[in-house]
């Protein structure tokens, strides 16, 4: 029960989103207004320079409304999330709801069926589903969900989705869990759901729609590094891997609206990314023997649906040696290669069929992982980020940025 007069917190990371800001904050109130209890609207902002908080702060709202603000320095999304724990535990509130701050296509009804879903005693964290454009998505699909459902067993369709709730009692257990520092950044969306996992945690789906927001894709050289960083220092904790055949989907996630990326952006990436192969495509062979077979292709490397389940069983294994940081960026490389052969696959196929497609790779990296036995007994790694291997890459397509 809340300790306060505030029932429901729905917050809102951000940096640099003026040009989505005061849509967001409308739909947070309107769905606040439709729950009908003392909700607060809190705004968690990391060194936006473009008068997000201005125009957050300027927005008509019938909520009360919070800012809370950081330093861009050595923070990131998660710093923002973290902020709003902290506040909404502050307030006494019993749940809270976020928002990215740049989603196009949220509903009043997102707030009400997220915040609805957290109800319970029991520690509760609520992801959406969502169907989502075929060319995005790429840390959810060809990462996370295949490696959550190797590791723990668990089908989880959009992770990392962003748009989550919890209830109090989850928000509690969290400063108990240790904290890598890419969990900071664009770690934290894996982190929670990983760690809950791992503490065996009610998960809740509710089902939302369509997402539209700003695309992810520019972000493919560090985004799925920090992800890849946060996951990889929860599996290490788990002692022995879980993997499991996942469930049959019970939701869409593959919209039928597909808009490719930018032909220009695709090509800087790819030149980026051979040039990693070019610097570390021996040690790349010799700490994932599976990629010895893999054939060329104009991207660099094909990498089937038939391969990526070797792949990541590679990866799981070399963490389990001790490898957090070697698997985590040549992992990267490969992924980025997978997602080009991916677009291949797909070239023609009705949604449904994309959709069966991602739910076959999920399936088959759990069985690729049993079949291996993995169990971690290396000494925890050491919780500092650093792009390590891919700083000089990273910079040729696209300029770091964390938020």
């Amino acid at each position: 029960m809340s300790t306060g007069t505030v029932d429901t917190v729905v917050g809102i990371p951000t940096r640099n989103e003026a040009e989505t800001i005061a849509h967001v904050a409308q739909i947070a109130d309107e769905g606040l207004a439709a729950l009908g209890r003392g909700g607060v609207i809190v705004l968690a902002d990391n060194g936006s320079t473009d008068g997000t908080v201005d125009r957050f702060l300027g927005t008509a709202l019938r909520s009360r409304t919070a800012v809370v603000r950081s330093a861009a320095a050595e923070s990131g999304k998660g710093t923002n999330v973290f902020a709003l724990i902290e506040k909404t535990l502050e307030l006494g509130a019993r749940r809270l709801v976020l928002l990215d701050g740049d989603v196009r296509s949220a509903q009043p009804d997102w707030v009400i069926s997220l915040a609805h879903a957290s109800d319970g005693p029991e520690p509760r964290m609520v992801l959406p589903v969502y169907r989502r454009n075929r060319y995005e998505a790429v840390s959810t699909n060809h990462l996370v969900r295949p490696l959550l459902a190797a590791s723990f067993g668990a089908y989880v369709q959009q992770p990392i989705g962003g748009d989550f709730a919890f209830n109090r009692a989850f928000l509690e257990r969290v400063g108990a869990w240790r904290r890598p520092q890419s969990a900071n950044l664009y770690g934290i969306d894996v982190w929670l759901t990983a760690n809950a996992l791992r503490s065996g945690l009610r998960l809740v789906e509710a089902p939302l729609g369509r997402k539209v927001h700003n695309s992810p894709f520019p972000k493919v050289l560090y985004l799925p590094q920090q992800v890849l960083d946060a996951l990889f220092h929860v599996v290490a904790e788990v002692g022995e891997v879980r993997p499991a055949q996942p469930a049959e989907r019970q939701e869409a996630a593959v919209d039928e609206v597909a808009a490719p990326q930018d032909p220009g952006l695709v090509a800087r990436i790819s030149r980026a990314v051979c040039s990693y192969l070019d610097a570390y495509g021996p040690d790349v062979q010799l700490l994932f023997p599976s990629a010895r077979d893999l054939k060329p292709a104009p991207w660099g490397l094909r990498v089937t649906v038939d391969d990526w389940p070797q792949l990541l069983a590679d990866a799981l294994e070399a963490l389990a040696a001790g490898e957090l940081e070697r698997a985590r960026d040549h992992l990267i490389a490969l992924c980025v290669n997978r997602v080009m052969t991916f677009w291949t696959e797909i070239e023609g196929l009705a949604t449904a069929d994309v959709d069966a497609l991602l739910h076959r790779q999920a399936r088959e990296t759990a069985s690729a992982v049993a079949e291996r036995a993995i169990v971690f007994t290396a000494p925890p790694a050491p919780t500092a980020f650093d792009p390590g291997r891919w700083r000089d890459h990273q910079t040729q397509s696209h300029p770091p940025f964390n938020a």
